[in-house]
């Protein structure tokens, strides 16, 4: 698809990893083409271009540090970054609409207040759901400060802690409140006999238990919660009129709650995390498929090897990250920048084609196709990371090396240019 006479309009629906890679991408291939940018000042305007980012948060969350950011206050203020402070993003071809999606089609995103963006182009970055606080329920920079603020005085004051879901997120958020609240009784309740669910091996899923265990982490496996009586920390109130589009509007945090198990076992916590896994964006998407196999599956949205819409309806549309069935493996950050990178660069190929013939980049998938297990990682704490890769648990040592102190938060800001201007050289 291309225009004449007219500028091209591309939306991003949702920010974050996928949504500002392929912004930035955008950036580079279509607006920082003038010969002398050497990323030291703002692209020169392009009247032909016209980007629109549309994300209901006022900035960038680091989400894979949010288990840690619930701990550690001083890590969790910079989690947070506001758009802002990426002063590319204040170029005159790109506009951020702060706003609730409600129904992407083939020509338009709807948003609550009935507001349609038209587009030509779409990447659509929808990532998945989660219930805040690791969701992150705040719009603006102020609520985030503000409701994590109350999250650590009530860590800070509770005496025992209960985290019911040992998948991945769970498991890491009972391990950074034993590490950071050596003192306080931390509980992970998880329904299957070993924690962390999924292509993974149980080598893998026993090292995570003996982490746990030397960190003094109460663990009770193979049980269910099938009773509660709590009373609810309810921070998001003034955005619950839209949970039925955004679950991590809903706040899981609960206080003062006593837990039944499937076995009768009573588990007392002074305040108790909800980790029972996401869901996907599918009612936002109304796009009706040409074959019997739907555009959205559990899986996410069927995509190419290009990471357009695998239906030849929808050459235009792109999706990326955890939205997009792509990932065949477990979902990253580092795979949703990736194909963000390569969804930006192929809209970018198909403008500038003008209609030609083109060819696009590719998302390969996982080296080790033929693997039955998925690569992952799990921070458990400042100390402890165990690994699995398509070909073995990698031992304690090396995976303790592997890990970045700041779990990536670094290398994400570099990546998003945060306080400069991108450059074609990094």
């Amino acid at each position: 698809m291309y225009l004449v006479n007219k500028p091209v309009h591309i939306a991003i629906a949702g920010g974050n990893y996928g949504g500002l890679s392929a912004l930035k991408s955008l950036y580079l291939s279509l607006l920082a083409t003038n010969p002398d940018y050497d990323g030291t000042s703002q692209a020169l305007a392009n009247p032909n271009v016209k980007i629109t980012l549309i994300d209901r948060r006022d900035g960038f969350v680091h989400y894979l540090g949010m288990t840690r950011g619930l701990s550690q206050p001083d890590y969790a203020r910079k989690l947070w970054v506001p758009y802002t402070e990426m002063p590319w993003l204040q170029h005159s071809s790109i506009t951020i609409k702060q706003n609730i999606i409600s129904r992407i089609t083939a020509t338009h995103v709807e948003l609550v207040d009935s507001e349609h963006v038209e587009f030509d182009y779409l990447v659509m970055a929808l990532g998945q759901s989660r219930n805040a606080p690791i969701g992150v329920s705040a719009s603006t920079h102020s609520e985030y400060l503000s409701a994590m603020d109350k999250y650590h005085n009530i860590i800070l004051n509770a005496q025992s802690v209960a985290v019911v879901g040992g998948g991945a997120v769970g498991t890491e958020l009972a391990a950074d409140l034993k590490t950071d609240y050596p003192d306080k009784q931390v509980t992970l309740i998880h329904s299957r006999e070993l924690p962390v669910p999924g292509p993974f091996m149980d080598e893998f899923r026993h090292e995570v238990v003996k982490v746990l265990n030397k960190l003094g982490v109460q663990t009770i496996f193979g049980q269910r919660v099938v009773e509660e009586s709590v009373s609810v920390e309810d921070f998001s109130l003034a955005h619950v009129k839209h949970a039925n589009l955004l679950p991590e509007l809903i706040e899981s945090v609960k206080r003062d709650a006593t837990l039944v198990t499937s076995s009768g076992a009573k588990v007392h916590a002074d305040v108790v995390f909800n980790c029972m896994g996401s869901r996907n964006k599918s009612p936002l998407v109304d796009l009706a498929s040409s074959s019997d196999a739907p555009v959205f599956s559990t899986a996410g949205i069927r995509v190419n090897k290009n990471l357009q819409i695998d239906d030849p309806q929808y050459p235009h549309i792109f999706a990326v990250g955890d939205v997009s069935n792509r990932a065949a493996v477990a979902k990253f950050a580092g795979a949703a920048v990736k194909s963000g990178s390569v969804a930006g660069s192929n809209i970018a190929k198909m403008i500038l084609a003008k209609g030609g013939d083109v060819e696009l980049g590719e998302m390969g998938r996982r080296s080790n196709a033929a693997s039955a297990y998925s690569r992952i990682k799990l921070v458990l704490g400042e100390h402890h990371t165990v690994i699995q890769s398509e070909s073995g648990v990698v031992p304690p040592e090396m995976a303790s090396r592997m890990s970045a102190p700041d779990i990536k938060l670094g290398k994400a800001l570099k990546n998003l240019a945060v306080g400069k201007f991108p450059s074609h050289s990094r």
